[in-house]
């Protein structure tokens, strides 16, 4: 069997799509019978890349980036440039497309990968086969620490030891909601580590600086220290602006932070409230539920609702899609 998987191959590890053609490729099994082929979908257009792909003659072709209005066409395009029949997988983190694109285009994916309940039931109306599947997350990466080694990275990052560390990982763009920040910082230790594959806005920056968040930019290998050494993670990202199971929320988890995010979809589709997991549909809500973690009136254990979901589970069930549609 031949797979190509087109995706954000790009070097560092710093963005929630491109995290996520990286950890599929890099669990799958690869083995005499199984063959695979990256296709960077940032140089996707292009003669070059399509000659590759064309060489490799690949039985399946699974598109990580998710169903949009352009994914299809270029997957329309592809189809007609290779003129075989090949299978066609997408992945759907943040699901963007119109019904009336795919019978504009007379074409139709072969199999849905759903990160919400509601997308699974709209592919099916489309009689796109589907199931439900979340992102996953290196649960050995991203682990529990002891209290002595949380106040090692502390000292390392220069972070004070005794405040209260609120975490949030993401990029600094405006329409994120992130100015909570600058409210949530008078009585708490805020940190953003905001990566630079996209740029940051320059206001919302300034404003977040002058309010006492500390700040820090680029690309860091060793990111599960940043949960480690926080009390609590806060994801207030609008819905819309954000895949609808945003890694960084799991990465959290399995570090067995408690969490209080935006209720997405995706969220809600794999994991019950609870033990630590606190959805908010407003900002208030997202506020109140920092303040009952601070006081400690809730119990902890996220990291049990996340295992389940670890890279090496989500990636036999995408190997099993494969086989099935090979038969």
């Amino acid at each position: 069997m031949k797979v190509c998987v087109i995706g954000d191959f790009s070097e560092n590890l710093d963005e929630g799509l491109k995290n996520l053609a990286h950890y599929i490729t890099d669990y799958i099994p690869i083995s005499a019978d199984f063959q695979l082929l990256k296709a960077n979908v940032k140089n996707i257009i292009s003669v070059t890349t399509f000659r590759e792909i064309k060489k490799f003659h690949p039985d399946i072709i699974h598109y990580v980036p998710g169903p949009t209005d352009k994914s299809f066409l270029l997957l329309k395009i592809i189809k007609i440039y290779l003129k075989y029949n090949f299978k066609v997988v997408l992945s759907a983190p943040h699901p963007m497309f119109s019904d009336a694109t795919l019978k504009l285009l007379n074409f139709k994916p072969d199999y849905v990968f759903a990160s919400h309940k509601n997308l699974k039931e709209r592919v099916e109306s489309l009689d796109i086969p589907s199931h439900l599947l979340p992102n996953g997350v290196d649960v050995e990466k991203f682990m529990p620490i002891s209290d002595f080694e949380k106040r090692k990275l502390r000292e390392k990052y220069d972070i004070q030891k005794d405040r209260f560390t609120i975490l949030h990982v993401g990029h600094l763009i405006a329409n994120r909601n992130l100015e909570i920040f600058t409210k949530l910082s008078k009585e708490n230790q805020v940190i953003i580590v905001a990566s630079k594959y996209i740029g940051a806005n320059r206001k919302l920056l300034n404003n977040l600086r002058d309010a006492g968040c500390i700040i820090f930019q680029g690309y860091f290998p060793n990111i599960e220290e940043f949960y480690q050494l926080s009390d609590c993670y806060l994801f207030p990202v609008k819905k819309g602006d954000s895949i609808l199971c945003p890694l960084s929320v799991m990465e959290a988890m399995s570090c067995n932070l408690p969490v209080a995010t935006t209720e997405f979809e995706g969220l809600k589709t794999f994991f019950e409230e609870g033990n630590g997991l606190i959805f908010a549909k407003k900002e208030d809500e997202l506020i109140d539920g920092i303040e009952s973690i601070k006081k400690g009136n809730i119990s902890i254990a996220t990291r049990e609702k996340v295992e389940q979901y670890a890279w090496q589970g989500i990636t036999k069930e995408i190997m099993q899609v494969y086989k099935d549609l090979m038969d």
